[in-house]
């Protein structure tokens, strides 16, 4: 019996290691076609993510609105209002965002353009006066003969080819529009009929897979849809407490375009914990071409701002919404950020955050069990 049991093991390590080097060997197909799925499904996947962000409105609207009705007609409609008022705040959303972000981006590449020779001039003599301790630094820096608007050319000649080309970007445009709208039909399909989808899953996975492995699986699901949806919810508030603490220090300490820059902060906070920043470089920017001086005032108040903000309320709003400690988030937007971009950045911290509850309870049982 031992003497099976260790040439079973055997064949189980062989085939593992075989099975690793085939993948090793063929890194470079595996990942072709694995990348030609993903943009074959990137429609569906989308619709998937969207269905999951508008179910939370689309709960809250019918447990808290439309379940106090005794009208049956009303009751039999509740399903369609709901979705029709959690897209219609959706669209609300964007609408607001393309509204502020849109024109002031506009307004801004107006304004950068025609100001930029002056800005340029600015930051050069403004260096300089920093360097009058090292003669030569302030030297080369006055004498350099760069102009202005060669340096415009160069960087519009640079996103150009960076970007592909503008055929390229049209059709980008094109296909990116097309996937949105084949997404939110897949997520208004999915979210009109999710309880008859839910009972064919829950009847096909009870057909092949084992109650103990599904009572497993439900409780995982259970876990990630409650600090997903947590999440979220957390992630939303934070970028509008940030978006208005940013437009009121801005006013209170006298900066252009107050307003504008803490709205853009607003919204690309809506990333976690780096999207204030890149919302600040937008303000930088755009108090560059008034004042350099002011502009770098602006990124100390954009620092001690992110900093009091990231320890003092993204970790109560979403830290303490999603169960994961501070360092933990950290933790999660480094290393998820890193291996997958922004992408990772937005769904790393719920990801970690699921394996940090399921890991928790685990570890807690196994400890009281052993007491």
């Amino acid at each position: 019996m031992n003497s099976i049991n260790f040439k079973g093991r055997i064949v189980f390590i062989s085939l593992v290691f075989g099975l690793t080097a085939l993948i090793v060997l063929n890194i470079k197909d595996i990942y072709s076609v694995l990348d030609k799925i993903l943009t074959v499904l990137s429609p569906i996947l989308l619709g998937c993510f969207i269905a999951f962000i508008l179910n939370i409105i689309v709960e809250n609207v019918e447990k808290r609105l439309l379940d106090r009705l005794n009208s049956k007609p009303l009751k039999k409609l509740k399903r369609p209002i709901s979705i029709l008022l959690a897209l219609a705040f959706f669209v609300l959303i964007i609408l607001l965002v393309s509204r502020i972000i849109i024109p002031q981006i506009s307004k801004f590449i107006v304004v950068f353009t025609n100001e930029f020779p002056d800005i340029y001039k600015e930051i050069i003599n403004f260096l300089a006066g920093l360097s009058k301790e090292f003669p030569s630094i302030q030297s080369k820096l006055l004498a350099s003969n760069l102009d202005a608007q060669e340096i415009l050319k160069k960087l519009v000649s640079l996103s150009t080819t960076w970007a592909g080309g503008i055929l390229n970007i049209i059709n980008s445009v094109f296909s990116a529009i097309a996937n949105i709208v084949i997404a939110l039909i897949i997520a208004i399909y999915i979210l009109a009929s999710k309880e008859g989808l839910k009972s064919q899953f829950t009847r096909l996975f009870a057909t092949f897979v084992p109650q103990h492995i599904l009572d497993r699986l439900y409780y995982l699901l259970k876990v990630t849809d409650q600090t997903f949806k947590a999440f979220f919810v957390g992630q939303f508030l934070e970028a509008i407490i940030l978006g208005v603490l940013c437009s009121v220090g801005l006013l209170i300490f006298g900066f252009p375009y107050a307003f504008m820059i803490g709205s853009v902060v607003g919204v690309t906070a809506l990333i976690p914990m780096v999207g204030a920043y890149l919302g600040g470089l937008f303000g930088f920017l755009m108090i560059l071409s008034v004042n350099p001086v002011r502009a770098m005032a602006f990124i100390v108040f954009l620092i001690v701002l992110q900093q009091l903000e990231g320890n003092l309320i993204y970790t109560k709003v979403v830290g303490s919404s999603i169960g994961l400690p501070g360092i933990w988030v950290f933790v999660a937007i480094i290393i998820s950020g890193g291996l997958f971009g922004i992408s990772g950045i937005i769904l790393g911290v719920p990801i970690i955050a699921s394996i940090y509850k399921i890991l928790k309870e685990y570890v807690n049982k196994h400890h009281d069990a052993l007491e």
